[in-house]
């Protein structure tokens, strides 16, 4: 029950060693494992209801009244049953309701073992003894880093290394903090909020947010899309919600003087994932006013309308938006835009309620993010810092920097009160360089409680925003379904980067960025904060800083992360500090050896490293400069053309079997020379038994029709069927009867029987695959429904 002293004088001496504002440690005791995940983070605490329910009292009332006399006869004085409760007191309470409840004694079974190391195990958790005050986060919060896999040194590394870039001043402060199976297991603040009043960053600290905002206005819009009486469908047209987007055109090519008609309208997919063609306007350091030829000339005056005042909302500034001519054809090509801006204005019209009431009913309010909203009030603007910018000092080292104001702190800060734009900015801001301003305010306690309830599939201390399915859906690239099953549109032309509805993903690609993982996912914002999501190493990166364009920030503590876990599998291996695409345990065995961590060492390496880095997708969508030509020319039209024609063929080989081989053999034959060689190379891995390396080498090898095959084909396929109410509605066919199909519809998941004649058959699956040509066992996206064979395999091995 009580803490482990051996352990926590170890922990406390080296909490006490560390530099900075987290030299106070926080004491500490053991919880049993089992409750660890019920404590809120970052607070670290526990609701007496919450507290109630694990102890196996039907309510907090009776809880109350069966401790109450307990504590008067034992300790002559009442336990503070407040709303909250620390590790501490919720032990006392396991301690004194054994006896009552077999639950409160599986968990006193479980405090028992805290004399035993983990190794050997222990059953229980370190936790800060009481709740963690905002601003005041303890160096290991929840747990220490064995307790979760991970290994300290390499932490601590990144600890003294950020605290080395705050004195170069490469950013004024940072909040930064790791999460590892649910458990907050390292936060470090360091610098200043306000370099020039010396105030401390603090994990309540009020940072903008910028482009960071996006993710929370998609997570407020998926709240209404799952929804079944709101009738919302991803491939609606935005017109359907903004009328004024009905007819938009496309800016004319080269040589031609007239704009082209748009060959598909914008659809609330193309809005999600920035391959609607709209583009983005100027950003920080962008040159005022756009220079002739300049990516962004054409929002000049949209922007100078917002500046000044012309536009005075949302709606105003979509409807002009809407006036303007797309970038390129919707659904070729991503590019960074103001999608996510209309997007909420498209939630606007589905609420009937302004964008901040929206996303603060929808996402803040049930997940607790107090802090986090478009305007700043006036109460709170001592904790709003400057917005800086990083410069370096002529003649002096390039690793010592000095920092310039873009926007000042307190109640001049351009979120403050009456100061902040009128026009909220689901995209993170709609304004001219120089008076940037828009989108929301969070800290990094509100921040931290949104990637909690992402990494949780829509739920956060018994609250569910979203449902889990909702969620998987939201968190796998949407690039290639938006853009016609073309599986080579990359975010920023970077191989193997799709987005999510959330942020940029990273997919398996033999020219990946090193240090990147597939499956992981995040975005950042124009003032420097970001953050990454693992779901493979269950992995939480939050790091937050004011100094515009930095984020490299995010990818140190990022890699310390992972090199924590790798180091705690295969101890200390000759690998870079920087993670690579190569993982450490590939490399040699470090000798046993004195280090000796010199600022001149960390010089070195940043050096190294800002020549030698490869930027990512969350800098390039910050950074100032062109963006990349969005009209394609003849051959990608034709390549695009004929890709096309292949899908349609593949899907009306669905309705007539006895031609599916021979339009099969012609699309092939139309395939342009990169593809064909492609398909061929997972034709030879499938002959030799090796792993396909994506989706389209499992179906590149068509099985024989045999008899049947027309109703075995629609087996596990995605139809349309008719609708009393919308007209049609998708479905997934499961069970096929005669004539007769079994299908359960998208959204509302519910099985009906429909006629085979009543069924168009759609063209792509979920994620923007082409239907196989073969009556294989199954999508891999509806995996759950695959029967077993004989032999106990899946039926499409």
């Amino acid at each position: 029950m009580a803490a482990k002293e051996k352990e926590n004088s170890s922990s406390s001496s080296a909490e006490a060693s560390l530099p900075g504002s987290i030299a106070g440690a926080v004491p500490r005791v053991d919880v049993p494992a089992s409750a660890v995940q019920h404590f809120t983070q970052p607070q670290v605490h526990l609701t007496i209801a919450k507290a109630a329910k694990l102890l196996g009292f039907d309510g907090q009332e009776e809880l109350k009244k069966y401790v109450t006399p307990l504590l008067k006869q034992f300790e002559g004085a009442q336990l503070p049953l407040a709303d909250r409760l620390g590790a501490q007191a919720f032990n006392r309470l396991v301690v004194l309701c054994a006896g009552k409840t077999a639950a409160a004694r599986k968990l006193l079974d479980e405090l028992s073992t805290s004399w035993r190391p983990s190794e050997r195990g222990s059953l229980t958790r370190s936790l800060p003894a009481e709740p963690v005050s905002a601003g005041s986060i303890a160096a290991w919060p929840c747990c220490a880093p064995k307790t979760v896999g991970m290994e300290k040194e390499p932490l601590d590394r990144v600890r003294t290394y950020m605290e080395w870039r705050t004195r170069m001043k490469h950013f004024a402060g940072i909040s930064c903090g790791i999460v590892r199976n649910g458990s907050l297991v390292y936060y470090q603040d360091a610098g200043f909020q306000d370099a020039e009043k010396k105030v401390k960053m603090s994990s309540d600290t009020i940072v903008r947010l910028f482009s960071m905002t996006k993710c929370l206005v998609a997570a407020a819009f998926f709240t209404y899309y799952e929804e079944p009486a709101r009738k919302i469908d991803l491939d609606h047209p935005v017109s359907k919600y903004i009328p004024a987007f009905a007819k938009m055109t496309v800016l004319p090519k080269r040589g031609q003087k007239e704009p082209q008609p748009c060959d598909k309208p914008i659809t609330l997919r193309h809005l999600l994932t920035h391959t609607s063609g709209i583009g983005y306007g100027a950003t920080l350091d962008d040159p005022w006013p756009p220079e002739k030829g300049s990516y962004y000339k054409i929002y000049e005056e949209l922007s100078e309308n917002t500046k000044t005042g012309t536009i005075k909302n949302l709606e105003q500034w979509c409807n002009t938006l809407a006036k303007i001519p797309l970038k390129g054809q919707p659904g070729r090509f991503w590019d960074y835009s103001y999608s996510l801006d209309v997007l909420g204005r498209v939630l606007e019209v589905i609420s009937g309620k302004t964008l901040d009431q929206v996303v603060e009913e929808r996402i803040c309010a049930p997940l607790k993010m107090r802090d986090t909203k478009f305007k700043v009030p006036k109460k709170d603007a001592h904790r709003v810092g400057p917005w800086y910018r990083s410069v370096e000092i002529e003649g002096k080292s390039q690793s010592a920097h000095s920092l310039e104001i873009v926007d000042p702190g307190g109640e001049q800060s351009g979120w403050v009160g009456d100061n902040a734009s009128t026009v909220f900015s689901g995209g993170g801001t709609v304004e001219v360089p120089l008076a940037m301003k828009g989108g929301m305010v969070s800290t990094f306690n509100d921040y931290l409680r949104f990637l909690l309830m992402i990494r949780n599939f829509g739920e956060l201390d018994g609250v569910r925003v979203l449902k889990r399915e909702t969620m998987q859906m939201m968190i796998c690239n949407h690039v290639p379904v938006a853009c016609g099953g073309k599986r080579t549109v990359f975010v920023f032309d970077k191989p193997g980067v799709g987005y999510n509805c959330l942020g940029q993903i990273q997919a398996q690609h033999p020219k990946q960025d090193k240090g990147t993982y597939p499956g992981e996912f995040g975005w950042g914002g124009l003032a420097g904060p970001a953050w990454t999501i693992d779901p493979r190493s269950d992995l939480i990166i939050l790091s937050m800083t004011q100094t515009a364009f930095v984020l490299d920030h995010e990818e140190y503590v990022r890699y310390a992360a992972r090199r924590s876990i790798h180091q705690h599998i295969f101890g200390e291996v000759a690998a870079p500090s920087k993670a690579t695409s190569h993982p450490p345990e590939i490399f040699d065995v470090v000798r046993a050896e004195e280090k000796s961590e010199t600022e001149k060492e960390f010089e070195q390496e940043y050096l190294s490293h800002s020549k030698t880095r490869v930027r990512g997708a969350k800098e390039r969508a910050i950074a100032p400069g062109p963006r990349l030509a969005r009209h394609p020319d003849d051959e990608e039209v034709k390549e695009y053309q004929e890709s096309l024609a292949k899908r349609q063929n593949s899907s009306s080989s669905l309705t007539n079997s006895s031609t599916a081989a021979a339009s099969t053999a012609e699309v092939e034959d139309t395939e342009p020379v990169g593809k064909r060689r492609r398909l061929s190379a997972g034709n030879s891995n499938e002959k030799n038994g090796g792993m396909q390396s994506t989706p389209q080498a499992k179906q590149s090898t068509p099985a024989s029709p045999g008899p049947g095959s027309e109703k075995q084909d629609l087996l596990y396929s995605r139809v349309a069927i008719p609708c009393e109410q919308d007209g049609q509605k998708k479905a997934r066919v499961t069970a096929v009867n005669g004539k007769e199909l079994e299908v359960v519809t998208e959204g509302n998941w519910k099985p009906i029987t429909v006629n085979m004649a009543d069924i168009n058959p759609i063209e792509e699956t979920q994620f923007g695959l082409p239907l196989p040509n073969s009556a294989s066992g199954g999508p891999t996206d509806f995996g759950f429904l695959m029967t077993k064979n004989a032999k106990g395999n899946d039926s499409s091995a």
